[in-house]
């Protein structure tokens, strides 16, 4: 996965392999919330929430369920120096 780092902003991008494994898209309740296409393809919105989907998701009017991935929670937590991380 790609961390772009700029400031308070962070975009994530998993790569295919992680969307299968992580995200689960098509997996209905087991699919995560946060995988989301943006202008540079799928990405993740776990440290992004916008706060109507999360309603929404609170709200249980979404398909998906899962809230992240592990290694999305690992990475929210860490500190990370930079602009670009790979992980």
């Amino acid at each position: 996965m790609k961390a772009i780092i700029n400031g308070k902003s962070l975009e994530c991008y998993p790569t295919n392999d992680e969307v299968r494994e992580l995200c689960r898209p098509g997996e209905g309740a087991d699919t995560c919330i946060w995988l989301s296409m943006g202008l540079n393809g799928l990405e993740c919105w776990y440290c992004n929430r916008p706060d109507s989907l999360e309603d929404m998701w609170r709200n249980g009017e979404t398909t998906a369920k899962r809230d992240g991935c592990d290694k999305m929670k690992q990475f929210a937590r860490s500190e990370h120096k930079g602009k670009d991380v790979n992980f």
